[in-house]
C-alpha cells in the first residue's frame, strides 16, 4: 500500500478505508447516544419540573422575581407552541431565534429582554443540575441584547431620604427604607427578612437574595423603628412585597424631584448606594463592605464603589 493512501491518526497509520470505517462508526455512536438522550429527556414531565422550580423560588426568591420568572417561561411556552417546538429540547440555536423574534418585533426593552432571557436560563440551570442531559440553551446566548451605558449613578444624601422617609405616609414602607439605610439589605430581600439577637446582644437580619442566604448586623436605630411601628423582628416586611415598596419609593422620590426638594428622582436601590458610600467612608475596609453587602467576591465590590464615583 503507498503512503499516500495512508492516514495519520493518533500517530498510528491507517488506511482510507479504515479511517472511513471508523468515521462511519463515531457517527453511529454519536446517533445512539443522541436517541438514548432524547429517550431520556421524553421521561422528564416539564409540568411537574416548572412546579417544583416555582415551589423553589418561594422559597429564596421575592414576589416580584417569581412573576418575572413565570412571565419569562410564559413567552418562551407561547413560542414553542407557535413554533411546534418541546421546550426541552431547546438548543442554544433556537434561543437565539426566539430572542431574535422578540427584538425584532420590538415587543420588550433591551433591559426587559435581559430580564426574560435571565428567567429563562434559571429555569434552564436547574434543570442542568437534576438532569446531567439537560443543558442550558441561554447560557452565553450572542443574541442577548447589551446593556446601554447608564446616566452616572446619583447617591442621594441623608436629608434627600429623611426627606423621602416623611413623604411617605405608610409606617411599614417607611421602616423598610430604614432597614435599607441602616444595614444595606436589598429591597428584594426584605419580605423573607427575620431579624435574631446573637448570643453577643447584637441584632443580625437573616434573608434570602439571588437565590442566596444572606445575613448582616442591623442597627438599634432600624430595631426602634420597627418595634416603635409594632413590626415582628420574625417577619417584618411579609406583608409587603418588594414592588410595593420600590413604586411607593419611588412615587415619592419623583415628586419630591419635581418639586425641587431633592437633586434627583431616586430609585429604592440608592439607598443602598447610600449605605455602602457612607460604610466606606467611616472604615476604608471594602471586605467588610464586601460582606455587609453579601457580594460574591470583593471584585464586584470594588466596581460597585467605582460605579459611585467612591474614590
Amino acid at each position: 500500500m503507498s503512503n499516500h493512501n495512508l492516514i495519520s491518526q493518533n500517530n498510528i497509520l491507517l488506511s482510507k478505508e479504515q479511517a472511513e470505517l471508523l468515521g462511519k462508526q463515531a457517527n453511529i455512536l454519536n446517533i445512539l447516544d443522541y436517541l438514548k438522550e432524547e429517550q431520556l429527556i421524553n421521561k422528564i414531565d416539564y409540568s411537574t419540573e416548572k412546579e417544583t422550580f416555582f415551589k423553589q423560588c418561594s422559597k429564596t426568591k421575592s414576589k416580584h422575581t417569581k412573576r418575572q420568572y413565570q412571565n419569562g417561561l410564559k413567552k418562551l411556552e407561547e413560542y414553542c407552541e407557535s413554533n411546534n417546538k418541546n421546550i426541552l429540547f431547546f438548543k442554544p440555536i433556537d434561543a437565539d431565534d426566539f430572542i431574535t423574534e422578540i427584538v425584532y418585533n420590538n415587543e420588550l426593552s433591551n433591559l426587559s429582554v435581559r430580564a426574560l432571557v435571565s428567567s429563562c436560563s434559571s429555569f434552564f440551570s436547574f434543570l442542568e443540575r437534576r438532569y446531567t442531559y439537560i443543558k442550558n440553551p441561554f447560557r452565553g446566548t450572542k443574541t442577548r441584547p447589551p446593556v446601554r451605558n447608564k446616566k452616572k449613578v446619583e447617591v442621594p444624601n441623608k436629608k434627600e431620604i429623611e426627606l423621602i422617609i416623611k413623604d411617605i405616609s405608610d409606617p411599614i414602607i417607611k421602616s423598610a427604607i430604614i432597614c435599607i439605610r441602616e444595614c444595606g439589605v436589598r429591597v428584594g430581600a426584605l419580605e423573607k427578612m427575620q431579624i435574631r439577637k446573637n448570643k453577643s446582644g447584637e441584632y443580625k437580619y437573616y434573608s434570602y437574595s439571588k437565590g442566596k442566604e444572606v445575613s448582616w448586623y442591623i442597627t438599634d436605630k432600624a430595631i426602634n423603628e420597627l418595634k416603635k411601628n409594632k413590626l415582628s423582628l420574625t417577619s417584618p416586611f411579609q406583608n409587603k412585597s418588594s414592588e410595593v415598596i420600590r413604586n411607593v419609593f419611588y412615587r415619592s422620590s419623583k415628586r419630591l424631584y419635581n418639586q425641587g426638594k431633592i437633586k434627583a428622582s431616586y430609585s429604592i436601590h440608592d439607598i443602598r448606594h447610600y449605605f455602602a458610600v457612607s460604610m466606606y467612608k467611616k472604615t476604608k475596609d471594602i471586605e467588610l463592605i464586601r460582606r455587609a453587602l453579601n457580594h460574591s467576591s470583593i471584585s464586584i465590590t470594588g466596581i460597585y464603589l467605582k460605579s459611585l464615583e467612591v474614590e
